[in-house]
């Protein structure tokens, strides 16, 4: 289980950077994909490598889990955008297999629980034709 250290505690600037606390927290969002059918492995693995290749790489983050439940964070210190929030979702429903894309609220990539939490899940569904 992870610790989750407390907020309240007067600590120094060099522990709140070590603990990843304070104005040194870093944000991350779940990403849920629907489809509008099951995808072969094949079809799965082409969107997952193109997805890692045109969004995820050239933006710096770091995506780990699988379609129906991921999470999204930076490879470098810092926190996720909301640009990259919009980048994500817009590629995603600009492919003819999404149907709906569902983004978590922003949490603390290092430390879980309540509260860490940062805004409201959103989601985006492509238009109906």
């Amino acid at each position: 289980m992870k610790y989750n250290p407390p907020q309240s505690r007067n600590r120094s600037r060099r522990l709140r950077k070590k603990l990843r606390i304070g104005e040194f927290r870093e944000l991350g969002f779940s990403v849920k994909v629907e489809f509008k059918r099951e995808l072969s492995q094949e079809e799965s693995l082409s969107l997952t490598f193109d997805f890692l290749a045109q969004v995820i790489d050239p933006r710096g983050l770091a995506y780990g889990g699988s379609w129906d439940d991921s999470y999204l964070s930076t490879m470098q210190p810092g926190s996720v955008t909301e640009a990259d929030r919009e980048a994500i979702t817009t590629w995603l429903l600009s492919r003819s297999e999404v149907s709906a894309v569902v983004t978590g609220e922003y949490t603390d990539s290092w430390h879980c629980g309540p509260q860490y939490v940062y805004r409201p899940p959103t989601e985006h569904r492509e238009p109906s034709v």
